[in-house]
């Protein structure tokens, strides 16, 4: 699971280099020159591994460049080298081609001339992706410039190269490359083995540290989550199977249809708009965990600061998964009503509480820990979205971070924590099995 995590990972478009050292627009990185990004940018990718190939070994066209592209090119340029070797079927042309437009721009921010200009961006636009036939025209044109006469020479003489050597079914050809140890996938496992889950693009801090610091509020958010669900259910579920809550019943299961119906994003608005609404009910704060104070908050104070700023993510998760636990818990004891040995116990005089309460829960455990051990992972998928509305600094928001900032590795500790907790979740049920069920603990001794 781990490989086809880091795997698929890496398939995601854009990387946390090309969006931030490369960008042109507003950015620390923007207001330096292009050599000097360049330079920035082709020292990233050799700190952190990237000029490496993904895998142990590659699949692609024989035309298709592979090992330079990491080391020569952004991802801009990848594609476009990609796009012109599998279009004229020569890696080498194509890329003393792309090298040769790079002389285009250069002069674009070199020379200010208006007509110059309008020149050089619409050879640009002609030559960069999908070089015409009358591109070779065009370059005529903007060689009479004195100017950028030998540049555009170079273009031309490299176009007409590419063109008159083009083999067009040279991409057909499959090409396998073996590119041994030193490759993205076998660094990364040998760290994460020894504990090491690689550090941040983003901040530069190891991301061990970035998921302990943010694990703590998730962790809490389902623990008490997952117990008050579980304690409603199995209170409603009783309620409703007793003789005397036919009433509750039919107020309760529309009720809880309804609930199962709203996607989580909206039950989390709909509760920020009717209790943390300045103009309608503000029984709780918005976002956020609370304030900065000078002064050391002693325990409980802290405690009641977390509760204040927790109870409106925890409501949410709980009526989310509520109906679906109820209804399922319910199903289990009224199932368990019927059995033999629960006539066996009223006709012993037994009330209907003690009935309930000492043969029939505990013969419907089995289910119910069945239950309990998918309502973890469920929560921890609701978490991402609770904690991203509600701006809870947990696994959730540093998710979304992750995933908007490009930082692979982030990304890949996050989605195996969440993996974790489905095992534990599972080891725990098991575990549950054995408690609830003396035969199942015979069976596995």
């Amino acid at each position: 699971m781990a490989t086809a995590v880091f795997l698929l990972s890496r398939l995601l478009p854009g990387s946390f280099a090309t969006d931030r050292i490369l960008e042109n627009s507003a950015g620390y990185y923007s207001k330096g020159a292009e050599s000097d990004r360049q330079a920035a940018y082709q020292s990233y990718i050799r700190r952190t591994g990237l000029d490496q190939p993904l895998f142990y070994f590659s699949l692609a066209p024989a035309t298709q460049p592979t090992d330079s592209l990491n080391r020569l090119y952004s991802e801009t340029k990848q594609a476009r080298l990609r796009k012109l070797a599998w279009h004229y079927g020569s890696e080498h042309n194509a890329e003393a081609y792309l090298s040769s437009t790079e002389l285009i721009d250069k002069q674009l921010q070199t020379y200010p001339d208006a007509s110059l200009k309008h020149h050089l961006q619409t050879l640009r636009a002609e030559v960069k992706y999908h070089p015409l036939q009358d591109a070779a025209r065009k370059v005529a044109v903007v060689a009479s410039h004195p100017q950028v006469k030998q540049a555009a020479k170079q273009v031309l003489e490299r176009l007409q190269t590419m063109q008159q050597e083009r083999a067009s079914f040279a991409f057909l050809v499959p090409q396998v490359s073996w590119h041994g140890r030193q490759n993205q996938y076998h660094q990364w496992l040998m760290r994460l083995l020894q504990g090491d889950m690689g550090t941040s693009y983003r901040s530069s801090r190891p991301v061990l540290a970035l998921l302990t610091e943010a694990i703590g509020n998730t962790w809490w958010l389902l623990i008490c989550s997952m117990a008050i669900t579980l304690a409603l259910s199995l209170e409603l579920s009783i309620l409703m199977v007793k003789k005397k809550g036919r009433f509750l019943r039919k107020l309760l299961l529309p009720f809880l249809f309804i609930t199962d119906s709203i996607p989580v994003f909206v039950l989390a608005l709909l509760l920020l708009v009717l209790l943390a609404n300045p103009d309608f009910i503000q029984l709780f704060p918005v976002y956020g965990m609370g304030y900065y104070s000078p002064q050391r908050l002693s325990f409980w104070q802290q405690l009641s600061q977390w509760w204040q700023y927790m109870t409106l993510p925890m409501l949410c998760l709980v009526l989310s998964s509520l109906p679906y636990i109820t209804n399922q818990v319910y199903a289990s004891i009224h199932s368990a009503m019927q059995a033999d040995y629960t006539r066996t116990a009223r006709a012993k005089g037994l009330a209907e509480g003690a009935v309930i309460r000492r043969h029939i829960l505990r013969n419907s455990l089995l289910p119910i820990i069945t239950i309990a051990s998918d309502i973890l992972p469920a929560l921890v998928a609701g978490t991402l979205i609770i904690e991203t509305i509600f701006a809870v600094p947990g696994i959730g928001r540093l998710l979304i971070d992750s995933v908007l900032a490009r930082d692979y590795p982030v990304l890949i500790g996050i989605v195996l924590v969440i993996a974790a907790f489905r095992i534990i979740a599972f080891l725990l049920a098991d575990l549950g099995y054995a408690w609830a069920d003396p035969r199942i603990k015979q069976q596995l001794a």
